[in-house]
C-alpha cells in the first residue's frame, strides 16, 4: 500500500526507503519521519522530502499549505482565508486587484475609489448606481411629509406616499399631477398626456419614460448620470420645493 513517496506498507512492516527502516504501524512510521535528519517532513499532508528545497517548493504550490511570502519569516494558514485575513490586515493588500499598498489607510481609500466601497458597513460594489441605491438604506428619515407626521428617506418616498392616497391630509396621485403640471418648467419632465391613466412622466436627463412623478423622482436620486436636475436649480429641486409650498 503507497503512504506517498519514500513511504511504503509491504503487506507486513512500514517502510521509509530513505532510511531503509521498518515500523510496525503507520503511527510509529510517522513519528520517526517527524524526528529523523536524513530527510524533511509535512505533518499537514505527511509527507517526506529528501531535500529542504523540495519541502519549500511543496509548501508554495500544494493546495494543501497557504504560505505568506512577503513575511520575512513565512507563516503556513491553515485555511485561504486566514491567509488573505492576514494580508489585507498586516500587507494592505486587495484580493480583488493582487496590489499590496503602503498603509491600511491607502488600502481603504483604493477600496472606496475602485471597488466603490460603502462606508458606512464595508460592502463593495459592482457599479456606481448599485453603490448609490445601496446607500439608500443608510439615509436618515428626516423627510417630512407636508400633510402628515410621517417621515421619509427621500423625497420620492414622500411622493410615492402622497400618490397612494392614504395620507391624511386627503392628497391624491391627480392632484399630484395637477401641481405638476402647471409648474413653469413642465415640458421638461411631462412627455404627453395618456388618456385615463394620467401623464406620461420623463426624466429630464435621459427622457426615459415614467407613469408616475415619483419614479421620476426616484429614477433621478438612484442614477447618477441622471441626478442633476435634483441639484439645488434643477427643474426637478425647483419643482419639489413647488410642490411642498402648495401642500404645506
Amino acid at each position: 500500500m503507497g503512504l506517498g513517496p519514500y513511504l511504503v506498507f509491504n503487506g507486513v512492516a512500514y517502510e521509509c526507503t530513505v532510511c531503509d527502516r521498518y515500523f510496525s504501524s503507520t503511527p510509529a512510521l510517522y513519528a520517526h519521519c517527524r524526528q529523523a535528519s536524513q530527510h524533511e517532513w509535512c505533518d499537514r499532508c505527511c509527507r517526506v522530502f529528501i531535500s529542504t528545497p523540495s519541502k519549500n517548493m511543496h509548501l508554495r504550490e500544494s493546495h494543501q499549505h497557504h504560505l505568506c511570502l512577503v513575511c520575512p519569516c513565512p507563516r503556513d494558514y491553515a485555511t485561504g482565508q486566514e491567509l488573505e485575513d492576514h494580508l489585507i490586515q498586516s500587507h494592505h493588500f486587495c484580493p480583488k486587484c493582487g496590489t499590496h499598498h503602503q498603509s491600511a489607510k491607502q488600502l481603504h481609500e483604493h477600496d472606496i475609489t475602485q471597488h466603490r466601497l460603502c462606508v458606512r458597513c464595508g460592502d463593495c460594489f459592482a457599479t456606481d448606481n448599485n453603490l448609490q441605491m445601496h446607500q439608500q438604506k443608510h439615509r436618515p428619515r428626516n423627510m417630512a411629509c407636508y400633510g402628515c407626521s410621517n417621515t421619509f428617506k427621500s423625497f420620492s418616498g414622500v411622493l410615492i406616499h402622497l400618490e397612494s392616497g392614504h395620507c391624511a391630509s386627503n392628497v391624491t396621485k391627480e392632484a399630484i399631477d395637477d401641481i405638476a403640471r402647471e409648474y413653469y418648467q413642465s415640458r421638461k419632465y411631462i412627455s404627453h398626456e395618456r388618456g385615463t391613466d394620467g401623464w406620461v412622466y420623463k426624466c429630464p436627463s435621459c427622457e426615459r419614460q415614467f407613469a408616475t412623478l415619483s419614479a421620476v423622482y426616484q429614477h433621478a436620486e438612484n442614477v447618477r448620470r441622471c441626478s442633476s436636475p435634483t441639484n439645488e436649480r434643477g427643474c426637478l429641486a425647483q419643482l419639489a420645493r413647488y410642490i411642498a409650498r402648495q401642500l404645506q
